[in-house]
């Protein structure tokens, strides 16, 4: 689909008679829920009627632009209704209803829209037969080989049982790539290779032959891409009849392949869609997916969780989650540890079966900042907590929280239940919410979230809410996760019924009070900063696993607008609240995001309110303590009128801190950074700093991707003794890396991603660091270089490299040398993690400005304050579109 301006937007929502909910549709439509069904039939009377209509008018005429938005929403009130009677429907079916709706669906290409157009009638049909018999589709059964572990090979085989609708010639078993098996692509040409499938039947008389299926939508690569053959075992000659079986053997290794490739990154239930189409456009049935658990590794790291704020002698627990090398609990186990107070010995914890062991009843005594240490017997594997801080009678807690993920139900996978499990095990978050993509969902999985949240609230200790993210392109509003205060009585206000940022707000108003909903606009599909509904939308997610988008939050200031700021995890494999590392082949490069909520209690409509009341702050997955003031008055507040402003406070980090700085109306206003102090460095160290941005070049467009960084790092004038990057995990190796280049001492290679974040090389120099040279060598597209080079710069001192233009393509918008930069600087590395600030700003004061104080960390990691405005601050003078 093209991308539209704001003024192309409206055009095509005007064009199509729907600047609001269209015409028609609110009077029908009871949100995703289906009306009550009528005696006898799964539908109500007024539902069944407008369905037997739908199924004469295709009959007798294709769809054509014209009559879309009745038939779509017709077939969106069907394809709920039908699936609550446990009917297992295709995923694409509610993004296709979305997309035909979008506001400039008729101004899509010919060929993109013809192909809905038909794909449209070929759902009428598919449910229209399923209706009248459910046996149609067979069963899919799944035979493996032992326990599926991280990082490895398997084979494995899927079996498709023929239900009542036979497969003859022209059909067969389609293979869509799952979004996260991108980078192991199915293929069934090259039997040596690695992820070859093959195909058998139980029939020697039916023929079958290798082909492609030409798929789009997500279920081939990713959101939003065009046709894309997968793999399509065909029939050539013969027919299978119910209760014959076609068998796909995936990581066929009968010819030499090593088998499947799975990814780093444990799962509860990995995913392999497996359509069956009965016969040359005949009908596309979508047999219930089998799910196949995938464990982490062997025990190779520790982590411990803990509350960020206790009194003194307050009881509280402490959880000890041991760890694979990439961060998924690990199997087979836990070795003997000895957790260490503040480097002092604490309690001793014997060797397990299990990976997790929560301490109860810890307390600690004296006020101030403390961190747990956690050391294997053996030595070899150490780790630490969060810090914790000891206050008396605090005002208010700090409470950690997911307001943005996802599991099966989306593009993702992992099973609902183990979504909320590790939330509440692995990660201890202390509030989740399961926000899966409207674009996929039916009414039963919503109503399977809502029974799995209500199994796993817990007043008082763990609290759920119901959420969904409403999902449609930048141009038409963007991404936005609507969370509700409460887990019954609630529906989503969905995109395919309401399919414009204007027609969510007035939606979510027509059947909510807005202070029991949520809306949290994000940014790597980008939100619409120049609207705003603020009793529904009173914070913007800045950080996520995507990267770092803190010029969105700063887009709602310029434009007026009060809002606060959180963290988003917007993990897609059932990880709510916990970055996994390294990313590796498949997984995005981001730092992750969470959210802080400042409140006195870990209460559903306490916390509920303290987001409402802009009560947050945002971090990356790193729950670093951030408290911090503007005259006294707490962040996320409107202050009174001042001449002279102080923002005071401190940190306590999860690693050291690099930098604190303070930003007024979107820009650095003064900064501490404690990196870069005056006098010389420590131990002759240069950092070679590489960033990007990941802000938009333009308005309603989706946010820059990642900006991938490769080349050579030589040393000259001085001696190279070493090389490393704080913010890259050394076994990251698959996807980022700093190495010796082979036969050259003074010579680096790197790769590294950026988006909206800097990694930097650190060089270790010996000799006289006054004379050295550093030579940046970077690959262009093509493989070519562009080398860059300069003088280190004198301490406290530092020197961009210009980029040129031809190395900034990356699959984004043209870019300028304030998009991407090198910095070169001479360090003196960072070492304390808890630090007090204080800044004053008494420069051409006004009511109005806003203010928030940004941490960064040595590691990458960061968190960011929600804003303070100062003085009588004016609403802007629009007021919401769609409102009046």
């Amino acid at each position: 689909m093209t991308r539209w301006s704001r003024r192309q937007t409206l055009g095509a929502l005007a064009l199509a008679g729907a600047s609001t909910i269209p015409l028609g549709w609110a009077a029908s439509q009871t949100l995703l829920q289906p009306e009550a069904p009528a005696p006898g039939d799964y539908m109500s009377r007024s539902l069944r009627k407008r369905v037997e209509q739908l199924k004469r008018d295709v009959a007798l005429a294709p769809t054509s632009v014209a009559t879309t938005r009745a038939r779509t929403e017709v077939l969106y009130a069907w394809m709920n209704a039908l699936s609550l009677t446990g009917q297992y429907l295709h995923p694409d079916i509610p993004q296709l209803v979305t997309t035909m709706n979008a506001p400039g669906f008729p101004q899509t290409g010919e060929r993109a829209k013809n192909r809905m157009l038909a794909a449209l009638d070929q759902y009428v049909r598919t449910l229209s037969a399923l209706e009248k018999n459910p046996k149609l589709t067979g069963t899919v059964s799944a035979r493996t080989e032992g326990p599926w572990y991280v990082d490895g090979y398997v084979q494995f085989e899927q079996t498709y049982t023929v239900g009542e609708a036979p497969l003859k010639a022209g059909g067969g078993i389609v293979i869509p790539n799952h979004f996260y098996f991108t980078f192991a692509d199915l293929q069934a040409s090259d039997p040596h290779a690695d992820n070859y499938i093959s195909c058998r039947t139980s029939n020697p008389a039916v023929r079958i032959v290798r082909d492609t299926f030409p798929i789009a939508g997500m279920f081939s690569t990713g959101l939003g891409v065009g046709e894309m053959p997968r793999v399509f075992f065909r029939i050539a000659e013969g027919e299978l009849k119910a209760g014959e079986t076609v068998t796909v053997t995936y990581g066929d290794r009968s010819g030499g392949s090593k088998g499947l490739l799975l990814f780093q990154v444990s799962n509860s239930g990995v995913r392999f869609p497996f359509w069956v189409m009965t016969e040359k456009d005949g009908l596309l049935l979508t047999p219930r997916e089998v799910t196949t658990p995938l464990l982490g590794g062997p025990a190779a790291s520790v982590r411990g969780f803990n509350p960020s704020i206790v009194e003194p002698n307050e009881p509280f627990e402490l959880s000890v989650r041991t760890e694979d090398r990439f961060r998924n609990l690990a199997t087979g186990g836990a070795p003997a540890w000895t957790v260490l107070l503040d480097g002092k010995p604490f309690r001793e914890i014997p060797a397990s079966a299990n990976s997790i062991t929560v301490l109860r009843d810890v307390k600690i005594a004296a006020p101030g900042v403390h961190r747990f240490q956690i050391v294997s017997a053996d030595g070899r594997f150490r780790g630490e907590s969060a810090p914790v801080l000891v206050e008396a009678d605090p005002t208010d807690r700090i409470f950690w929280g997911e307001t943005h993920g996802h599991c099966g139900f989306s593009e993702g996978m992992g099973l609902v239940d183990a979504y909320f499990e590790f939330a509440r095990d692995e990660s201890r978050l202390d509030f989740v919410s399961l926000t899966e993509h409207d674009l996929w969902m039916d009414a039963s999985e919503w109503e399977q979230m809502r029974t799995a949240a209500r199994k796993f609230d817990a007043p008082g200790r763990f609290i759920t809410y119901m959420g969904y993210e409403w999902t449609v392109l930048s141009a038409y509003g963007g991404h936005h996760n609507v969370i509700f205060r409460r887990l019954d009585g609630v529906q989503p206000v969905p995109s395919q019924l309401f399919p414009a940022l204007p027609d969510l707000y007035r939606g979510l108003r027509k059947h909510y009070a807005p202070k029991d909903v949520l809306v949290i606009p994000h940014a790597h599909m980008t939100a619409d900063a120049t609207q705003n509904d603020a009793a529904l939308e009173p914070v913007v997610e800045i950080v996520s696993e995507h990267g770092i988008f803190e010029w969105l939050g700063q887009r709602y200031l310029a434009n007026g607008w009060q809002l606060g700021f959180v963290g988003g995890g917007d993990d897609h494999l059932g990880h709510p609240g916990y970055k996994m590392r390294p990313l590796g082949r498949f997984y995005f490069d981001g730092t992750g995001g969470i959210a802080a909520v400042n409140a006195p209690a870990r209460d559903r409509d306490v916390l509920f309110d303290a987001i409402k009341d802009r009560r947050t702050y945002a971090t990356t997955s790193d729950r670093i303590i951030l408290k911090a003031a503007l005259n006294g008055t707490r962040m996320g507040a409107v202050a009174p009128s001042a001449a002279r402003r102080v923002v005071e406070g401190v940190v306590h980090g999860t690693g050291p801190i690099q930098s604190i700085t303070l930003v007024r109306n979107g820009k650095d206003l003064e900064s501490r950074n404690f990196e870069a102090p005056d006098g010389a460095g420590d131990g002759n160290m240069v950092e070679v700093d590489f960033w990007s941005t990941s802000e938009p070049g333009k308005p309603l467009e989706g946010s820059r991707t990642e900006r991938v960084w490769t080349g050579t790092i030589k040393v000259t004038g001085a001696r190279l003794d070493g090389a490393f990057s704080p913010q890259v995990e050394a076994l990251n190796y698959l996807s980022e890396w700093v190495r010796p280049q082979p036969g050259a001492a003074d010579t680096v290679t790197f790769r590294l991603t950026t988006r909206g974040y800097a990694k930097a090389v650190r060089l270790r120099l010996g000799g006289d660091v006054s004379k050295a040279r550093v030579e940046v060598s970077l690959a262009l597209v093509g493989g070519a270089n562009a080398v860059h080079a300069a003088d280190v710069p004198p301490p406290g001192q530092a020197r961009d490299l210009a980029v040129p233009l031809p190395v900034l393509a990356s699959g984004a918008t043209p870019s300028s040398a304030s998009q991407d930069r090198i910095t070169v600087r001479q360090i003196r590395p960072a070492t304390e993690r808890d630090r007090t600030f204080r800044f004053e700003d008494s420069e051409a004061p006004k009511d109005g400005d806003n203010y928030y104080v940004r941490v960064v960390q040595a590691d990458g990691a960061g968190a960011w304050s929600s804003p303070w405005w100062i003085g009588a601050v004016r609403a802007p003078r629009r007021t919401a579109p769609g409102r009046g």
